[in-house]
């Protein structure tokens, strides 16, 4: 019954199953242009509008090829592949219409304000990268970039969440003041990390909880992923030791 629930979910085969080598390159480029371009609804001008589409475009290609690489069934990954191309396709037709034709309203259409739909994708994201790592019976190259793009995918979750209390909580910022959307991004690395240099800081309680939430997951998932690492490495080097003894008796006899 568990099997076919999961076959359903997913099917750990296909061309792109682990390629987190490039899974973690977009999540760190997805990182590198929301923590670099402002998306704030006060940016404007043909700069703010292109790196609207560059980060909308970044972002979801990210979140496809993470889908793929974790071996997600072909079905569920095809519904989120779908809602992220309409995304990215309606974010793209927005934004030039926006610069071209000027209608009002029409570049509420960012991701600044991202959906919640787009939320809970880019959230099952690193969940089902790390289930996919936790699967490998043995440490290689890809499991190493895998478990760093968990990493980085998890402070891209937080980013989006902070965001989306923002843009709810009505005339109240997250931060108390108004920030440039790349305050955000910064704030959840800074967090993530537990660095903590105080510039920053949520001033409302579901803020402050979410804040406290990534802190917690942040080194929970450091241990978690260093000591399934260090446990597979282990088994690995006992495994090849105990293969060159026999060999080396086998020569001998």
């Amino acid at each position: 019954m568990r099997t076919d629930r999961s076959k359903r979910w997913f099917s750990d085969e296909g061309k792109h199953l682990d390629r987190f080598g490039l899974v973690l390159g977009l999540s760190a480029m997805s990182v590198a242009v929301l923590s670099l371009i402002d998306l704030d609804d006060g940016a404007s001008g043909f700069r703010s509008e292109v790196g609207t589409i560059i980060v909308t475009v970044t972002v979801g290609l990210t979140l496809v090829v993470a889908l793929s690489a974790s071996g997600v069934a072909r079905r569920p990954r095809r519904i989120a592949n779908i809602f992220i191309g309409l995304v990215i396709g309606g974010t793209i037709l927005f934004t030039f219409l926006d610069v071209l034709v000027e209608i009002d309203g029409v570049s509420e259409v960012s991701t600044s304000k991202p959906s919640l739909v787009w939320t809970l994708i880019a959230s099952v994201t690193p969940i089902v990268v790390l289930r996919r790592i936790m699967k490998h019976d043995r440490v290689t190259v890809q499991t190493l970039f895998g478990s760093l793009a968990v990493y980085l995918l998890l402070a891209l979750v937080f980013n989006y969440a902070f965001l989306g209390v923002d843009n709810v909580a009505g005339g109240d910022p997250f931060f108390g003041v108004a920030e440039t959307s790349t305050s955000f991004m910064y704030f959840s690395l800074t967090t993530l990390t537990t660095v903590g240099f105080g510039d920053l800081a949520a001033v409302s309680d579901v803020g402050r909880f979410l804040a406290s939430a990534e802190a917690v997951l942040g080194q929970v998932l450091l241990v978690t992923v260093v000591a399934r690492l260090v446990s597979l490495y282990s088994f690995s080097a006992s495994v090849k030791e105990l293969s060159d003894d026999q060999a080396g008796a086998t020569t001998v006899e």
